[in-house]
């Protein structure tokens, strides 16, 4: 079914597009939820939840708006590296579902602004390859994982994907390592001038430190959420190792920005593991390397069909995960 969409007219797939946003999230303003927060929340999105807590229409529109932006960004950066042709609108369909597995948490929450700048970051890291001196693209995505830390801390571990993928384009030089932690800096440093001025330096250090360090508590979640995370990452890693196999025929350019985007779901798997206890919210870093690997264990094998009938699973479990809340 997946197969089919993808290998549809453009115009098909816009529909599918479409009629899944309203299906999923018309109910989400029929009961518009307030913003959604944690511990791990960063400065700039506490600031904003702040503004919107008593409006929570609000909190849904500005939600599905970054939904939609990030699925249409996606669309365009891989159009753009060459990976599924011209008129492959899958990923942002998947993106959609993997925003929208969780009733609750469609209102705005840190990760939505978050990874729209994570999205930035994977876009500057993939089309630095190749070019001579890139500080430009490292200064970019080591400035725009800064300012995604800021909404949603634990994404400050994505810098590790930069210095992977310095590994995987074989950069050996110390001035791209220098680059991307000035990038990475020059966010807090004004945050710390912030804080300074208002005389709240330690403490926004101690709320910084507290939230990159907590020990995984999986007692929070239900049976019918661990046997969601179980089956999704098992469809993950099948689709990882698929794509990777795959990409071992392709050009040398697509095989490296695809381990760039093993390189992002191995630092998000790290962000998730060190704050255990904000699993729910923290899946959705997943979404950007779902979309991709997803797509791709679907699209380049000639003969997917171990790949469809594991996402015609995981859409059946989906649709169980959007009906159980309402037995």
């Amino acid at each position: 079914m997946f197969r089919w969409v993808s290998k549809s007219g453009i115009f098909i797939q816009v529909a599918v597009y479409a009629a899944l946003l309203a299906i999923l999230w018309i109910s989400a303003f029929v009961n518009a939820l307030p913003v959604v927060t944690s511990p791990a929340d960063g400065p700039l999105f506490t600031a904003f939840a702040c503004w919107l807590k008593a409006f929570p229409i609000f909190s849904v529109s500005i939600a599905l708006a970054l939904v939609v932006l990030q699925s249409i960004i996606i669309y365009f950066v891989f159009k753009a590296n060459g990976f599924f042709g011209r008129r492959n609108f899958l990923p942002a369909i998947i993106l959609v579902l993997a925003y929208s597995w969780n009733t609750e948490y469609q209102a705005l929450h840190a990760l939505l602004p978050a990874n729209l700048f994570l999205i930035i970051a994977l876009y500057a890291m993939m089309v630095m390859y190749g070019r001579q001196a890139a500080f430009h693209q490292v200064f970019t995505s080591s400035f725009a994982i800064g300012i995604a830390s800021l909404f949603y801390i634990p994404s400050a571990y994505m810098l590790l994907m930069i210095w992977f993928s310095f590994i995987t384009y074989r950069v050996s030089t110390w001035r791209e390592y220098v680059i991307s932690v000035i990038g990475f800096s020059l966010p807090y440093l004004y945050f710390a001038s912030w804080l300074f001025w208002n005389e709240n330096l330690l403490e926004g250090f101690n709320l910084f430190i507290s939230a990159l360090f907590i020990m995984p508590n999986f007692e929070r979640l239900t049976v019918i959420e661990i046997v969601w995370f179980s089956y999704t990452g098992f469809a993950l890693i099948f689709a990882i190792l698929t794509v990777l196999n795959i990409m071992g025929d392709k050009l040398i350019s697509l095989r490296r920005r695809a381990w760039v985007l093993f390189n992002f779901s191995f630092c998000a798997l790290i962000a998730v593991l060190l704050t255990g206890c904000h699993i729910i919210p923290g899946n959705s870093i997943f979404v950007v390397p779902f979309s991709f690997f997803v797509t791709g264990s679907l699209v380049l094998m000639k003969r997917p069909l171990w790949a469809e009938i594991i996402c015609a699973a995981a859409l059946l479990l989906f649709i169980f995960m959007r009906i159980y809340p309402l037995i």
